[in-house]
């Protein structure tokens, strides 16, 4: 049973990184602020299923939204993309990586 999709594929890390490289103006830097938030949220109910299981999940939810919710959560590539050399605070070598490395220590 196939899925008719109405966006465009998900994009990774690295292909965000990359349209800020292109574009390096302050409104795409607040766009991918908000993609960052989104994806936080993301990354939270991945715990939540992770936490309660699917078999928790099934039997609150009703028929077919739990099985959808596991399908869109499993082709978010925020899940599985490696660390761009931005977030691993690589991108200059010897650049101060403060800012970074608070967010990072805070769980982001």
């Amino acid at each position: 049973m196939g899925r008719s999709h109405r966006h465009l594929p998900p994009l990774t890390a690295a292909e965000l990184a990359d349209i800020y490289d292109r574009h390096p103006l302050p409104v795409v830097l607040q766009l991918l602020w908000e993609i960052h938030r989104l994806r936080s949220t993301i990354r939270r109910a991945n715990q939540v299923r992770l936490m309660i299981g699917t078999r928790v999940g099934s039997a609150n939810t009703p028929a077919g939204i739990w099985e959808r919710f596991e399908q869109d959560l499993d082709a978010e590539p925020c899940l599985t993309d490696p660390l761009t050399p931005r977030q691993k605070g690589l991108l200059h070598e010897g650049e101060p990586q403060g800012r970074l490395k608070r967010r990072r220590r805070n769980g982001d």
